[in-house]
């Protein structure tokens, strides 16, 4: 992060595998939140429609992040006879580990912090 009084970089203190998947995962604030919703859901299925109700947000919000958390192997989509579509974590993902250690790194308010500043150093929004 560039401090603009003296224009000097510094560096946030985030291991490198928190931070690699950091890099490759978190892409906006709204992913980081669905990403901690799922750490406190890991064995509930739930609906987009009602994930984003209990995170405050839209649908349409969520619905980017859950297709790129598809994609990336860590949830799976099941459509339902009655038409709705439920996700779920997958465990079985490659990435999964990864996912674990980013929400065990996350349990640390001084963490989250970290998370934050790095977040926005990366100009997230």
């Amino acid at each position: 992060m560039w401090l603009e009084s003296v224009g000097i970089l510094v560096e946030i203190d985030i291991p490198g595998d928190i931070r690699a998947f950091i890099d490759e995962v978190v892409d906006s604030f709204v992913m980081w939140d669905l990403l901690v919703f799922c750490s406190k859901k890991t064995s509930e299925v739930e609906t987009l429609s009602h994930a984003a109700q209990l995170l405050g947000r839209g649908t349409e919000e969520i619905m980017k992040p859950a297709q790129k958390l598809e994609k990336l192997g860590l949830i799976v989509f099941e459509k339902r006879m009655n038409g709705e579509t439920l996700c779920r974590l997958n465990r079985k993902s490659k990435k999964f580990p990864a996912l674990e250690r980013f929400w065990a790194f996350n349990e640390s308010q001084e963490n989250r912090l970290r998370i934050l500043s790095y977040l926005l150093q990366k100009k997230i929004r």
